[in-house]
């Protein structure tokens, strides 16, 4: 097996993706409608998944993806492109002539199963941003670099390395990918999310979502992909499901009967918007259906593709996960009014899109992807079930109250009565003092009456 790198100029994301025969024709519309070749196709940048309220594996903070695509007229080899991302918060800025630059180098190589190289490149990187705090990953921006290697069908592992310039960290992440022949038709490529399509001047442009970890429920992806066909034109059908684990359909979908008459065209669809019941592992399903007498036969799979859909287990996760649960958790930051609102929604969907429209009112950054109000105040909760928990859970408990709303004290002390009978624990924040009194049996009464309007407040 031998491999080759087509080479990208440094510097400009993307170029790649115009050069390529498949993707510089127009994207199939959605609900798959095939289009005429010719359109050009331009990549924007790729956002970043939050690192904040995650525990991203040491080592590992880009994300890396792969993809298998037909080589039309390359006998025996298929492309197969990797994208890395490197968000912003990974790498270190420095302030340069009143901007802030970055710089890495990236290596990327592919071996075979024996461990044979078969591929590799180094590509180096450099960044400019006029904002401090877009530098610092407020925004979720990160870096992206798409590379292309030509491969034999079989199967790899592939490696890329960050060296970040300035602070000399490394980052490595290692993944396999089994490149399909695509020649044996009908047949599906890899599939890719994409986070945004739009249309400019009669050019799309989209915007790749590396990975397969989807980590915020409010993001609105689409599945694009190509279809490989030998006669044509054809009647299909194109349908999808996310599947979990034991494979229960969480939710799917089924495209209108198209003819198709390209032996390569590119489709897409809107994934529809899903609350899973938890974090974990499900996997997206693509199939290609005959078609007969306008009836799509989805009992026959003429070709198929899938990919992980994996929902990590984050700060945002594990509060949707019990909804009516977060929803009582409020009592610290909303008035009874506000939790009556969001309660009022006849349906979880509905309760949720008003749980997140309360919390975006108290986002003290609405241009950025992290609400540091949301992720502070949940932080506490939970922290306070683990420091307060009794017979009743830590929040609920008058310890726990005045910790979330006042957070870490600056001071605290115990001391007994003067029988020595009852012990007493002062917490003094800046403008406040509150006693607790042991009641003995390992819960702590709150003594010092608190303010009536006392709330949360987010303080930066």
């Amino acid at each position: 097996m031998t491999g080759k790198h087509l080479p990208n100029t440094p510097g400009r994301y993307g170029n790649f993706m115009l050069a390529r025969n498949s993707l510089t024709r127009l994207f199939g519309a959605i609900r798959h409608r095939t289009v005429p070749a010719v359109a050009a196709l331009t990549v924007l940048t790729v956002p970043a998944p939050p690192l904040h309220g995650q525990t991203p594996q040491k080592g590992t903070s880009i994300i890396v993806d792969a993809m298998v695509f037909h080589a039309p007229g390359i006998t025996g080899k298929e492309f197969t492109d990797v994208y890395v991302a490197v968000p912003y918060q990974s790498i270190q800025f420095q302030q340069h002539d009143g901007r802030f630059v970055a710089a890495y180098n990236a290596h990327i190589s592919v071996r075979d199963l024996l461990g044979r190289t078969i591929a590799d490149t180094t590509i180096r990187r450099s960044m400019i941003e006029e904002s401090y705090q877009v530098s610092q990953g407020s925004t979720g921006k990160a870096d992206n670099i798409p590379v292309r290697f030509l491969l034999s069908p079989g199967s790899y592992r592939y490696e890329v390395m960050i060296e970040d310039q300035f602070s000399h960290r490394e980052f490595t992440r290692t993944d396999t990918i089994s490149v399909r022949d695509l020649s044996l038709t009908p047949a599906l490529s890899s599939l890719m999310y994409v986070s945004q399509i739009e249309e400019r001047s009669g050019r799309y442009a989209i915007t790749p979502f590396i990975g397969s970890g989807i980590w915020d429920h409010s993001l609105h992806l689409f599945v694009f992909f190509e279809v490989y066909l030998e006669t044509v034109p054809a009647d299909v059908a194109i349908g999808w499901k996310i599947t979990s684990a034991d494979d229960k359909i969480l939710i799917g979908g089924l495209g209108a009967p198209t003819e198709i008459s390209q032996r390569t065209s590119q489709h897409f669809f809107p994934i529809t918007a899903v609350r899973f019941p938890a974090s974990g592992r499900y996997t997206m399903n693509v199939m290609l259906h005959p078609v007969s007498g306008g009836v799509a036969d989805t009992s026959v799979i003429l070709a198929q593709a899938s990919r992980p859909y994996i929902i990590p287990r984050t700060l945002s996760s594990s509060v949707l996960s019990d909804l009516t649960k977060a929803i009582k958790q409020l009592a610290y930051v909303a008035t009874q009014a506000d939790m009556d609102n969001i309660l009022a929604g006849t349906t979880e969907g509905e309760r949720e899109y008003r749980f997140d429209q309360f919390w975006k009112t108290l986002d003290p950054t609405p241009n950025t992807v992290i609400n540091e109000a949301f992720d502070e105040y949940y932080g506490r909760i939970a922290t306070a079930n683990r420091l307060f928990k009794t017979y009743a859970d830590g929040w609920i408990t008058d310890m726990g109250r005045v910790y979330i709303i006042y957070g870490e004290p600056t001071n605290k002390e115990r001391a007994r009565s003067v029988n020595g009978l009852t012990e007493y624990e002062r917490w003094t924040y800046p403008d406040h003092t509150f006693m607790f009194e042991d009641s003995g049996f390992g819960e702590w009464r709150l003594r010092t009456p608190m303010p009536a309007d006392a709330k949360y407040r987010y303080h930066r």
